[in-house]
Order: structure tokens, then C-alpha cells, then sequence
């Protein structure tokens, strides 16, 4: 385990609730297949780190990560602990028993480990207030302390356009109180556009170290 990232690597860790839609957005991204996709829960069990693309030595790769579980079940564990995360990488939590808590375990790792940023997807369907898994799962990766850009999947076909509600606003205030979201960015995994994918990545470049940005 370990807080250093590799030189010439930048990882973005793909993490949201469970059935949110990681998996169709990372296969969006890559574009290629990669994972399962169903309409169900827990069904990522493992991290897979992707390429992105590559230039000379530097590489970019996604991770595709578990989705949290029950997410105010182990706020509250962590809460109880001296050392919350600590404590928590050393739990060891049946896969089969109990997946919402063995999905969140490694989901968190992955964010330790490999995580420079993280891209924490959300539905843009529902409100702030009706997602409530959303602020306890903030507060989770608040704990790990990597920069978060959160973005809002299932925008729907009409998103951005003239006259159209601001989907971002409400999750910009919602989201205010946590400083490790550094923005709120549209990226719907079926009508994305290459122009939201490069006002992402420039996110990404102003949420690294400035050491790290020239990678």
C-alpha cells in the first residue's frame, strides 16, 4: 500500500453507489467493452485499471471500481475508529455475504492505492436530496483525501440545451461543504460529446499537484 503515485502515470478512479452506471460510462470512455453490464447491484467485485492513452512514458488509465454499498452503515463504523481507514483496509469482508460492505472496502482501496483523482458519478435523475447515499459516501472518501470531480450520468438527450434546467447547480451547492470536490461536470454516458470529455480532463490537470500536471 501506498500514498505515491506512479511518475509517469495518471489514475482516475471510477467510483459511485452501486447500479449508478460506471461500468456503461468507463465502456463510454474507453470506448471500448470492458466489464458486465446489468441492471442490478454489485455486480463490478474487482478493480480494473484501463488505458486511456499514452504519450511517450506518461500513461492515463481509468479504474473501474466496486460500487459502494451501504453506505451509512460503514460511515458509521469508520466514524467509531481512531484510525477509520486504516482499520477499514485491514477488514476483511465476504464477497458473497456481504457485498455492499466488501464492494465499499474495495473501492476505498483502490482510491488509497492508485487514485490520483477520482471521478464520482452520480444520477443526474434524482435530486441531491433524494440521493441520500451520496453525502454519507462524500464523507467516506473525505477520509482518504484525493481530489473528487463528481459527475452527473442519465442527464437525458435535452441536457445543456437552451432553456433546459441547470442540472449541476443544485449538486454544486449540495456539494459545497466538502472541499475535495473541485467541480461538478454533465458527462451522461450515452450523449457525451468529445468537448465535455476535454473539459473534463482539463478538470483533471487543475486538481493534480502541480507537480504532476505536466504528465
Amino acid at each position: 500500500m501506498s500514498d505515491v503515485a506512479l511518475p509517469d502515470t495518471i489514475t482516475l478512479a471510477l467510483v459511485a453507489h452501486t447500479n449508478v452506471g460506471k461500468t456503461t460510462l468507463a465502456r463510454t470512455l474507453l470506448r471500448r467493452d470492458v466489464g458486465q453490464v446489468l441492471d442490478q447491484a454489485h455486480v463490478t467485485r474487482t478493480s480494473e485499471a484501463h488505458e486511456v492513452a499514452t504519450s511517450g512514458t506518461a500513461r492515463l488509465l481509468l479504474e473501474d471500481t466496486p460500487g459502494f454499498g451501504d453506505s451509512p452503515r460503514l460511515l458509521k463504523r469508520l466514524k467509531s475508529e481512531g484510525n477509520p481507514v486504516g482499520w477499514f483496509l485491514h477488514q476483511l469482508w465476504d464477497r458473497r455475504r456481504d457485498p455492499a460492505l466488501f464492494g465499499s472496502q474495495e473501492a476505498v482501496r483502490s482510491v488509497r492505492e492508485r487514485a490520483d483523482v477520482v471521478l464520482y458519478l452520480v444520477n443526474a435523475s434524482e435530486t441531491p436530496e433524494d440521493a441520500a447515499y451520496v453525502r454519507p459516501e462524500m464523507e467516506i472518501l473525505a477520509f482518504v483525501g484525493r481530489p473528487v470531480l463528481v459527475l452527473l450520468n442519465q442527464t437525458g438527450a435535452g441536457a445543456g440545451a437552451e432553456g433546459a434546467p441547470d442540472l449541476e447547480a443544485p449538486w454544486r451547492v449540495h456539494l459545497a461543504a466538502f472541499p475535495i470536490v473541485r467541480a461538478v461536470l454533465a458527462l451522461d454516458a450515452f450523449t457525451r460529446c468529445w468537448v465535455e470529455e476535454h473539459a473534463l480532463l482539463d478538470h483533471v490537470v487543475d486538481a493534480l499537484p502541480t507537480a504532476r500536471r505536466p504528465v
